[in-house]
């Protein structure tokens, strides 16, 4: 992400940690059928039981890290010009929108759900007056992040205000 002369990064934001929980659980979950197919059903993979386990861990270490990649990627940034939602599908697929605070109608978010509640997790929505919306799901904290992004507006106006007065 480039900053513009004169913009300054308040502050990153991104999903929360937990939203890793189902790739490190879909791993341990694959893991554990495995020693499950080895122990339980004694099948030794024709002889090749710690190759199997070797090629099945690199894949996995793969799959995590290509999933902290994506985690990482996805973030909104809040700068005291604009926000830059950056979301990152893939390896080589990402939408990057701008929206100048201005040009931001509403800010809300939800928390839905008791992990949401007590992790304090939830989606943010930020529309426009064209009704076009930026969703940012599982981010940390959603009522403090519309406030800094409310404050940020605000002081933007209230500085713009007293630029035109002079």
């Amino acid at each position: 992400m480039q900053l513009r002369e004169n913009e300054t990064l308040i502050k990153i934001i991104r999903r929360h940690a937990l939203s890793l929980n189902t790739p490190f659980s879909l791993v341990g979950g694959i893991l554990i059928g495995y020693l499950l197919v080895i122990y339980y059903f004694k099948f030794n993979f024709f002889g090749y039981v710690w190759q199997v386990l070797g090629i099945l861990i690199l894949v996995l270490i793969v799959f995590v890290l290509y999933k902290i990649y994506i985690w990482k990627k996805n973030a909104l940034f809040i700068t005291d010009q604009r926000l830059i939602h950056h979301e990152q599908n893939g390896f080589f697929s990402r939408t990057v929108t701008e929206i100048l605070y201005g040009d931001i109608h509403e800010i809300t978010y939800k928390q839905k759900g008791f992990s949401a509640s007590m992790s304090n997790f939830g989606t943010l929505i930020i529309r426009t007056p064209s009704e076009s919306e930026i969703l940012m799901e599982k981010i940390s904290d959603p009522e403090k992040v519309v406030e800094l992004i409310n404050k940020t507006r605000n002081s933007l106006s209230h500085h713009h205000e007293q630029d035109t007065k002079f």
